[in-house]
């Protein structure tokens, strides 16, 4: 049986009556005793004077409700009373109003309380402009008492708070709208159209929508969001007219837009007149709503004889469109580049489209100043903010309207939580929406985190703006960096649920349609030519971005002729000019090297050398300075530089330029012991230097050797100890500190390596002894868990046995290690090796005496010149010294704190 059209708009009414029970009485500040609650809103049964075909408003506590109440358990429970004045179409209003309450009585009957009864109805008035859940239940009472419809709510139903009463003020008002908006429409019908078939389920269809209309305006105002404009109500409300009469038709609709729509304004807005004589400063929003029936008339007139012809969607786009892009790097672009916002603007202006970039920013990303190495951050202690870099310029030759919401490293966490505020104040029509990447990328959340923050960006940007449209980019992927396999899942998950759940946030106010960035941009793990850096976009990608944006403008949003086919052959290079004003200089750390920046560079490729030797050592720097530190004094240092405009893009190299370093650093703590601590914790000891210095702070230096494309990182201490945590259980570290003074971060000293989480680990076994040659040896054996390293225990047994063994502190990394220079013979040594996890190490493994090769002869016979220890003939494999250490550096030489794993999370900032 088809529900009435009063059973549609009760649904919505105490539905949302429902929603503000969720919070607490204390929401409100202390709560009310328990016989005041029912006096929230007031309690006032005085009869008023309500023109014909309007409703008025009864409401309080059951002890003041005179006649009614009778109908009440108890003098503290609510009564509610709508009175509508019947004296046109009587028997129209009694209908409708037993018909109501018989439907809900058949649902208690099932075991359905009242909440649940209309809750089963909710969504059929629905006009998806603004959504409000709630899982509260109550139960009550709804009856016919002369010309009124009467709500008793018990006492033990009843909330306090100050949202429980707005939204029972909100839903009564829609109740009351919807009713009296029905009754108008059938009265005009018997007017304008009196043979119309189609009057009763037209105007049922009237009653239900602007309940919903209603009672989600004056919802959104008691939260706090935007009530829009009667272009939106009047959008909102054809939709749903058209839903709801899909299956009978809607010629009567169009017969009665063009006469009905004003006379349902006036008893709408009569109504509400009656309501806030009631309800005092409970009724606030309700001028608000009445200020803007007018238009709301008139658009609504307008829009359903526009749908009635066939046309995709009521609205049209504004004479100019408002355009707001909003994101991270991607859509910010870097000084010097062209951006796709620039080439979107260019394929606007190629279509015909007047559009207005909006958003608080003009600029692209400036690049890093030149600034000397920083001290390491202490433990806790969080990074200056570099502000809003936003004052970067563009390509040469580009000027278009450039205001955007985009900025590097941003996140859509981030996002979420501002982008209410900058669409109240720039008042966009549609929002390009591209972000998420540096949420899965700097494991700020997976995949479902992000999708949500994306969620609640378009929840907040319809608060501020109810009708706005979006299309929103999916994350492109970059190019695969070892030990993010991670990000690849990631980035596939969210784009594949992001395609799913925009067909669920759309609303015919309010579209949402996704734009392919991951299809249309040529980024991929396995390559990425659409990029310089393997994921911000060239030249190329800055056209297929746009491209991307373009097709789904055209195909969902009917803009324009299509996308631009491709991009053009001949595209611009960025020019990477050799750097001038190259100089070195003796500097405080060491040595600096500076040069005049190049405009749109995307870094520097920076090579060193110690004058003498024919070997460059390569780094990237991103500004127009770098810094040799780890270096000692009297050291000549040779450096030639060049210009990136991206990894396959470089300038030619500048001529030589040379300073010797006379670096007024300290030197190295010394060290006392490392160790793992909990799960993922190391802990260092120190000493301070062997001789006084004045001494700012000292670094702990780790470095993940078992995370690919892992980066140094650094954190400040002072005092003697330190204890570092969050670091990946089961990975081997390498550990070292420098201390710094006012001159900068000296050299390093190394302590022994730790395997973080283990503990003392067990004697290797299976040592194994290959003799090479007469004074050479090769050693294998079996490793240890927990070993971070293994020392190397020699004794010379030609004098008897009594010199003990001997160790240093040279950790060996793998399980194989070569040793020479074994004077007189190899046959006069004894070797064993323990595991080390810093400084916790093992009991000695077996122990062996490499065997005398056959014919061999001593090559000193009788020993007497054996002055020469045993030399590493192979270092392993992962040895490290503070020639390999300073390899390890930061790009740009700063030696500043790096978060761990920063080479492989492939964020943007």
């Amino acid at each position: 049986m088809r529900r009435p059209g009063w059973l549609i708009s009760l649904v919505l009414a105490v539905t949302l009556m429902v929603a503000g029970a969720a919070e607490p009485a204390a929401a409100a500040g202390e709560p009310a005793a328990a016989a005041e609650v029912c006096a929230t809103a007031g309690s006032n049964f005085a009869s008023q004077s309500i023109a014909e075909s309007t409703a008025g408003l009864r409401l309080g506590c059951a002890r003041d409700a005179g006649g009614l109440r009778s109908l009440a358990g108890s003098d503290t429970d609510v009564v509610v009373a709508i009175d509508f004045n019947t004296a046109h179409r009587p028997d129209e209003w009694r209908r409708q109003m037993s018909q109501m309450v018989d439907t809900v009585r058949a649902d208690k009957g099932k075991g359905l309380t009242l909440s649940e009864s209309f809750s089963l109805q909710a969504q059929k008035s629905n006009v998806d402009f603004y959504d409000r859940q709630s899982d509260v239940r109550f139960d009550g009472s709804i009856q016919v008492v002369g010309n009124s419809l009467v709500f008793v709510i018990p006492a033990g139903e009843v909330n306090a708070s100050a949202n429980w009463w707005q939204k029972l003020v909100a839903s009564m008002v829609g109740t009351a709208v919807g009713v009296v908006s029905g009754v108008a429409c059938l009265a005009s019908f018997a007017v304008f159209a009196p043979a119309a078939p189609l009057a009763v389920p037209t105007c049922g269809a009237i009653l239900g929508a602007m309940t919903g209309l209603v009672t989600d305006l004056m919802n959104a105002y008691f939260d706090g969001r935007s009530l829009g404009e009667g272009a939106v109500w009047g959008e909102a409300v054809t939709q749903a007219l058209w839903g709801a009469l899909a299956g009978v038709g809607t010629g009567g609709l169009v017969a009665w837009a063009s006469k009905g729509a004003v006379s349902l304004v006036d008893v709408v807005g009569e109504t509400m007149s009656n309501f806030a004589l009631k309800l005092g400063s409970w009724s606030a929003p309700l001028e608000r709503i009445r200020a803007s029936l007018p238009d709301f008339a008139g658009y609504l007139r307008s829009y359903i004889e526009r749908y009635a012809q066939g046309l995709p969607r009521p609205n049209a786009w504004p004479s100019t469109i408002r355009v707001m892009v909003v994101g991270d790097s991607i859509s910010q672009g870097h000084e010097g580049d062209y951006t796709w916002r620039y080439r979107l603007w260019q394929w606007f202006q190629e279509n015909n489209i007047s559009v207005d970039f909006v958003g608080p920013y003009h600029g692209t990303f400036t690049p890093d100043q030149p600034s000397p190495p920083k001290p390491p951050l202490f433990v806790g202690e969080q990074p200056a903010d570099q502000g809003i870099r936003v004052d970067g310029g563009y390509a040469a030759g580009v000027a278009f309207d450039s205001d955007h919401y985009a900025h590097w490293g941003r996140q859509a966490a981030q996002i979420k939580d501002d982008i209410r505020r900058q669409v109240e104040t720039y008042k966009p029509d549609l929002v390009l929406l591209a972000a998420g990447f540096n949420d899965m990328g700097w494991f700020v959340s997976d995949e479902n985190g992000t999708l949500d923050s994306v969620e609640t960006i378009i929840d907040q940007a319809r608060a501020a703006r109810p009708g706005v449209d979006f299309a929103v980019a999916t994350v492109p992927h970059r190019s695969k960096i070892g030990g993010r396999d991670d990000l690849i899942t990631k980035t596939d998950n969210f784009n594949r649920m992001l395609a799913n759940a925009a067909p669920r946030w759309s609303k015919f106010i309010s579209q949402v349609e996704v734009v392919d960035w991951q299809k249309k941009y040529s980024c991929a793990p396995v390559a990425c030519p659409a990029s310089y850096d393997g994921l911000h976009p060239n030249a190329f990608g800055e056209y297929q971005l746009a491209i991307a944006f373009e097709q789904t403008l055209h195909d969902r949003y009917g803009l324009g002729r299509g996308p631009v086919p491709f991009p053009p052959e001949n595209l611009p290079v960025r020019p990477t000019p050799v750097p001038t004003g190259l100089k070195a200089e003796s500097s405080p750390q060491g040595v600096t090297v500076t040069w005049n920046p190049v405009y749109g560079a995307f870094g520097y490729d920076v090579r060193s050398r110690i004058a003498g030797q024919t070997t460059w050592g390569e780094g990237r720097v991103n500004s127009n300075r770098t810094d040799t530190t780890w270096t000692v004094d009297g050291i000549q240092w040779e450096y030639q530089v060049r210009t990136v405009g991206g990894d396959n893009v470089k300038g030619p190299w500048s001529g030589t330029v040379s300073a010797v370093a006379h670096p007024k650093t300290a030197p190295p703590p010394r060290i006392l012991a490392s160790r793992p601590i909990g799960q993922d914790g190391i802990e260092l000891e120190i000493a301070p230097p062997d001789y006084p210095t004045a001494i700012d702070r000292y670094e702990v230096i780790l470095f993940d050797k078992d995370t690919p494309g892992a980066w140094l990182t650094g954190t400040g201490f002072r005092g003697n100890s330190v204890k570092i945590y969050g670091l990946n259980p089961g990975h081997r570290y390498l550990v070292a500190a420098a201390t710094w003074n006012a001159a900068g971060g000296g050299l390093p000293a190394l302590a022994r390596p730790v395997t973080v989480g283990g503990g003392t680990p067990a004697a290797p076994t299976g040592l194994r002894v290959t003799t090479v040659d007469p004074t050479t040896v090769e050693l294998d054996w079996n490793g240890a868990k927990s070993a971070a390293g293994y020392r190397l225990w020699v004794s010379n047994i030609k004098d008897g046995g009594t010199t003990p063994p001997k160790a240093d502190e040279n950790i060996i990394e793998d399980t194989h290690y070569g040793v020479g220079f074994l004077f007189p013979g190899v046959w006069n040594y004894e070797f064993c090796v323990t595991a080390v996890n810093g400084s916790l190490e093992s009991d000695k493994s077996n122990c062996v005496i490499p065997s005398h090769p056959d014919g061999s002869v001593p090559t000193n016979p009788g020993g007497s010149a054996l002055n020469r220890s045993p030399s590493a003939r192979t270092a392993a494999s992962d040895a490290v010294d503070i020639g390999s250490l300073t390899t390890l550096r930061n790009p740009d030489g700063t030696g500043s704190p790096v978060p761990v794993g920063v080479g492989v999370n492939g964020g943007d900032r």
